[in-house]
């Protein structure tokens, strides 16, 4: 992947967290307040900084959003007897951890592709 294309996607990738983030903080009685806050200041973190660190955070961040959505829908469910709108909860959690682990993996990706360039650079040189 060209640097071009990681700037652009992780510009991409910043501006719909700021939304996102937006959003929690609008309807702060459906999501949470707080992630609102972290999911705009990685935004914008995403928009200035644009290297393919920004795949790695935001993996970790989306899996540990995931975490706390599985665990609090499957605790509500359990433990509370809550309805079905929790089982939602579970649900998008799993699929958060799946795509969490899934922009871990990309970073690992792109990061060998542009070590193994740069190892050929270097060959090419000498």
């Amino acid at each position: 992947m060209p640097k071009k294309d990681i700037r652009q996607e992780t510009k991409s990738l910043g501006i719909g967290l700021l939304i996102i983030g937006i959003v929690h903080i609008i309807a702060s009685g459906l999501f949470s307040f707080y992630w609102g806050f972290i999911l705009i200041s990685f935004g914008i973190f995403s928009i200035i900084y644009k290297k393919i660190a920004v795949y790695l955070i935001f993996g970790v961040l989306i899996l540990l959003a995931g975490l706390s959505n599985l665990v609090g829908g499957l605790f509500s469910n359990v433990l509370f007897g809550e309805g079905l709108g929790n089982y939602f909860w579970f649900i998008f959690g799993g699929f958060q951890i799946y795509w969490g682990a899934s922009e871990i993996i990309k970073y690992t990706k792109i990061k060998a592709m542009l070590e193994a360039r740069k190892r050929e650079k270097a060959k090419l040189k000498n």
